[in-house]
């Protein structure tokens, strides 16, 4: 008859295996935790607006609404690159403050320890890099909304052939 392990005789390697199951099932248990939260809430609405407030499908409700218009030809052509450079500059100097944040309380204690000029100049050097890539963007004219777009040299030879 084998002798009972206990928990304390196990060798590395059989520990480490127990732990990382340990940590994959921690995983799992989140992931489906999370899953059942999600299809929790997909209930709750489908209860309020199907059985309680008794709201029934219809074709109007289900069709695209934008501001109140109908829908006019297709959803597949080509969007203006200028409104992604608008919100790639405002998604960059909103990651720059977020990352500032953090940092603010602290200057108080770096001024005390004689370290505010350097701490100044390393966030300087930050806003200067994304300043620098306003600049560019805007050199460029990715804030102009008037402007007219310039086709590009492969498709002026391609005009030219036809």
């Amino acid at each position: 008859m084998p002798l009972p392990v206990s928990p304390l005789c196990l060798d590395a390697a059989t520990a480490a295996a127990a732990s990382s199951r340990g940590a994959w099932g921690s995983v799992v248990v989140v992931g489906l935790l999370a899953i059942v939260v999600v299809l929790g809430a997909l209930l709750v609405v489908r209860v309020i607006t199907r059985v309680i407030d008794k709201i029934p499908l219809s074709k109007e409700r289900m069709t695209t609404y934008e501001c109140g218009e109908e829908p006019v030809g297709s959803a597949w052509f080509r969007f203006n690159n200028r409104f992604t450079t608008v919100a790639l500059a405002f998604l960059v100097f909103d990651v720059e403050l977020a990352l500032l944040w953090p940092v603010l309380p602290r200057c108080l204690h770096w001024l005390g320890a004689g370290q505010g000029g350097l701490v100044f100049f390393e966030i300087m050097a930050f806003v200067a890099t994304l300043a620098l890539g306003l600049c560019w963007v805007a050199a460029r004219g990715g804030f102009l909304w008037d402007r007219t777009v310039e086709p590009m040299a492969k498709d002026i030879g391609r005009g030219e052939q036809q």
